[in-house]
């Protein structure tokens, strides 16, 4: 398996992978997003970019999903005074898929917005 991160590709598909590592925080090899710190693999990132039609956001989206449901298995630890609450990195992934998913796409994508004009002539407040 394999490691990418190449944001000055000319190479499309080396792009796009980049691109979903750089959203995910996953950009350092060795010390990645995964509850053991490992990185996600090219092959992961690259099935869900072509289940996406490569479509970034939508891919960042179901990979956030993808760590939310690794990181859920993760138990919250205390040793004397310090606690580290590591169920909620879960609910942190589990956020971000949610925002992704409704968030416009990372390429570029654009909102339709128009205003509706009555055809009967009225105007609200006589203006």
């Amino acid at each position: 398996m394999a490691f990418t991160y190449a944001l000055g590709s000319s190479d499309p598909d080396t792009l796009a992978l980049s691109r979903v590592r750089l959203e995910l925080g996953d950009q350092v090899e060795g010390n990645g997003v995964l509850p053991s710190g490992a990185n996600l693999q090219d092959e992961e990132i690259g099935f869900y970019l072509t289940l996406n039609a490569n479509d970034i956001a939508v891919t960042v989206a179901a990979l956030a999903g993808v760590l939310s449901r690794q990181w859920a298995g993760a138990a919250d630890v205390q040793v004397g005074p310090r606690r580290e609450s590591l169920s909620q990195v879960s609910a942190r992934w589990a956020t971000i898929a949610g925002d992704q998913a409704t968030a416009d796409s990372l390429d570029g994508g654009s909102s339709f917005v128009t205003t509706l004009g009555r055809v009967d002539g009225y105007t609200p407040n006589g203006t």
